[in-house]
C-alpha cells in the first residue's frame, strides 16, 4: 500500500503533522498509538505499567501488519518506538512512503516538558532525550523516503516543504 507514514521522535509532531497532511491531501489519519489506546481502553502508560513495553510494542506490530492490508490510502503516525523494533523493519516500507521529523535534542526537551511518556520518568530527562535519539537517529534516517527538520521553521513552511517532496 502507499500510504504517507510519519515517524519522528517523541515531541517531533508527528500527530500534528499528520493530521495536517491527511487534511491537506484529502486522506484518513491514523495514529498508531490512538488505536492501541482506543482497542485497549487504557493509556499508553497505563499499558507499559501493567504489562511491559513489549507487549505494547507486540500491539504496535499487529497494528501495523494490519494497516499494509487496508487498501484505502491513508496518513499514517508511527508511535516513535515502533521504528526501532527490529520486527518492524519489513513492515515500515511497506506501508508506503515514509516522512521523517528529524530535530534536535534541545527541541524535543522543550516539547516534552512535563510529558509522562513512561521511558522519560524519573529525574534527567534531558540525557534520556539525548541518549534516545542518538540510538534512534540513525534507525530513523534509515526508513525515511522524505526528511525534513522540525522545530525551526514556522508549522505552515514545514507543510509546504514536505507537501512538496511527496510522491
Amino acid at each position: 500500500m502507499n500510504h504517507i507514514v510519519v515517524i519522528g521522535f517523541m515531541g517531533s509532531g508527528k500527530t500534528r503533522v499528520g493530521k495536517r497532511l491527511s487534511s491537506d491531501l484529502g486522506l484518513t489519519f491514523v495514529d498508531v498509538d490512538k488505536v492501541i489506546v482506543r482497542k485497549m481502553n487504557m493509556s499508553v502508560k497505563e499499558i507499559f505499567q501493567r504489562f511491559g513495553e513489549p507487549y505494547y510494542r507486540a500491539l504496535e506490530t499487529m497494528t501495523v501488519k494490519a494497516l499494509i492490508e487496508d487498501k484505502e490510502k491513508k496518513v499514517i503516525s508511527l508511535g516513535a518506538g515502533l521504528p526501532v523494533q527490529e520486527q518492524n523493519e519489513k513492515y515500515i516500507k511497506q506501508l508506503g512512503t515514509v516522512v521523517y521529523l528529524k530535530g534536535s535534542a534541545e527541541t524535543f526537551r522543550k516539547r516534552l516538558e512535563g510529558n509522562n511518556n513512561p521511558l522519560l520518568e524519573g529525574d534527567n530527562q534531558e540525557e534520556k532525550i539525548k541518549k534516545l535519539l542518538k540510538q534512534r537517529d540513525p534507525i530513523y534516517h534509515k526508513f525515511a523516503d522524505i526528511e525534513v527538520v522540525t522545530g525551526v521553521k514556522p508549522f505552515e513552511e514545514l507543510i509546504k516543504e514536505i507537501e512538496s517532496k511527496l510522491p
